[in-house]
């Protein structure tokens, strides 16, 4: 297939990135770091007039130590009083996980300085986590989900989002109306977490049931979702509820995949008396499939119209217009970019785009296309990592693109696969170990780029060393 006209020649370079039988030793840049002190990242410098500050006291905690404490405090004695400084201490102090709440803080004059005061409330640390009321899953797996650790720091916030953690998980498990209450008393504030399970019946799927649905039947339906009953009803079907919206949600997708635009499904879920068995019944009302009308490209100038409608399946002709099916309107996506790219527009790029018309049932479908600049090979340079045996003519004989070529994207995939398979590299010899050889392809613009880069990296990297 010809171009309809001519485009602008621009030589890339290639680069084949081969692991080599023998790796070398990984190496890295090697980066001084500075840490400035946490005085001095927010102290004024320019602040040196005022009352200076002859102490800094800080009361009320009993298991958490000074020095923990001192991390998050910025204000010391010595220096001049900075307001702002002491609220940004306050700030940090109150962030920390351990403080339940800060009092002050407190400023004292006084003939040598400024005594600044700050009382802290420490939390309670847990003490212990109990689990009553489960019979059906065990103490360990609840407290795993909990995310609570005992002599940790007692927050109740991280209480409340266990307590969610434990139902969701028992959802999860089948168990539909399984609540968890956190027991409030006094044991709570001497560091006791008790979650009390109030534990239904484990709930399975007995049976799955479609009604509305025409175009496909039950057994190609029952394919697309998770929600299923058990094998010999034992083994599995458990029924979980999020999971049955999320079948919801499939069988839609399914449906519009094949033009079913205006589908509509919903559930219904029948319990047995006893409350152990379930019937899940989706409802589809499957409304009408959309055909398509016209088919269009926007963005083309190397091809025309009718070159590129040549390599569209989904498309009407004389006879009737095509029912929507998005696996063909992939495929086609797919021939519109194997044509750019066997032509030297390896950048090129395709998307459909289905815009529905005020016609029910109808639609127009739009390839838009990106084209980019078309490539010819410029330098084909060989890189193996870690040194090896291999020549570069090796490598260069196995090609089937030379220098003046136009870029053909299938073509480097199967000089990939050819270089794969001829057995002479670790990444095909050894699969678990060094990556397959890979072709990398670079416009000039970027390979300059690159270049750049490392030049400056390399300086910047002298320039660590020197100091």
């Amino acid at each position: 297939m010809g171009l309809r006209q001519s485009t602008f020649k621009i030589a890339v370079t290639i680069t084949l990135v081969i692991a080599a039988q023998l790796v070398s030793s990984q190496t890295g840049w090697s980066y001084q770091l500075t840490e400035n002190s946490s005085s001095s990242s927010v102290t004024s410098l320019s602040q040196t007039s005022g009352p200076k500050v002859a102490e800094v006291v800080v009361t009320g905690n009993k298991e958490l130590p000074m020095y923990a404490l001192n991390r998050n405090i910025s204000t010391r004695a010595g220096r001049f009083f900075d307001a702002d400084l002491l609220q940004h201490d306050v700030d940090r102090l109150w962030r920390m996980p351990e403080v339940k709440r800060v009092n002050g803080p407190y400023v004292k004059e006084t003939p040598d300085g400024l005594v600044i005061t700050i009382d802290i409330v420490e939390r309670q640390l847990i003490r212990s986590i109990q689990i009553i009321g489960n019979r059906g899953l065990s103490d360990r797996e609840l407290r795993k989900k909990t995310n609570l650790t005992e002599g940790a720091p007692l927050d109740l916030n991280a209480v409340r989002m266990a307590k969610t953690r434990i139902e969701d998980h028992y959802q999860q498990k089948g168990y539909p109306r399984t609540q968890v209450e956190v027991m409030q008393d006094e044991n709570i504030e001497l560091g006791d977490v008790v979650f009390l399970i109030h534990e239904d019946q484990q709930q399975k799927i007995w049976d799955v049931k479609f009604e509305g649905n025409s175009f496909a039947s039950d057994a190609r339906l029952k394919t697309m979702i998770q929600s299923k009953p058990g094998i010999l009803k034992v083994v599995g079907g458990l029924a979980k509820r999020n999971e049955i919206d999320q079948d919801v949600v499939r069988l839609a997708n399914y449906y519009k995949s094949f033009g079913y635009f205006n589908c509509r499904i919903g559930r219904e879920l029948e319990e047995s008396n006893d409350g152990r068995w379930m019937t899940v019944r989706f409802i589809i009302d499957e409304g009408p499939r959309y055909k398509i009308r016209n088919v269009s490209f926007l963005g083309q100038n190397a091809y025309s119209h009718e070159q590129l409608s040549k390599l569209v399946d989904l498309k009407p002709d004389d006879k009737a217009m095509p029912e929507f099916n998005a696996s063909k309107m992939n495929e086609d996506v797919v021939s519109l970019r194997e044509l750019y790219g066997s032509e030297g527009f390896v950048f090129a790029n395709v998307e459909a785009e289905p815009r529905f018309l005020e016609e029910p049932g109808m639609l127009d479908l739009v390839y838009k296309i990106e084209e980019g600049e078309r490539y010819r090979v410029g330098q084909i340079n060989v890189h193996i990592e870690g040194g090896g045996y291999t020549k570069r003519e090796v490598v260069i004989n196995r090609l089937s693109l030379k220098p003046g070529d136009w870029i053909d994207s299938n073509k480097i995939t199967a000089c990939e696969r050819r270089l794969g398979a001829a057995q002479i590299f670790a990444g095909r010899q050894d699969p678990g170990g060094a990556a397959a050889p890979k072709i990398v392809v670079r416009t000039p613009e970027l390979k300059q780029l690159e270049e750049g880069q490392r030049t400056a990296g390399a300086v910047s990297n002298s320039g660590n060393r020197i100091r």
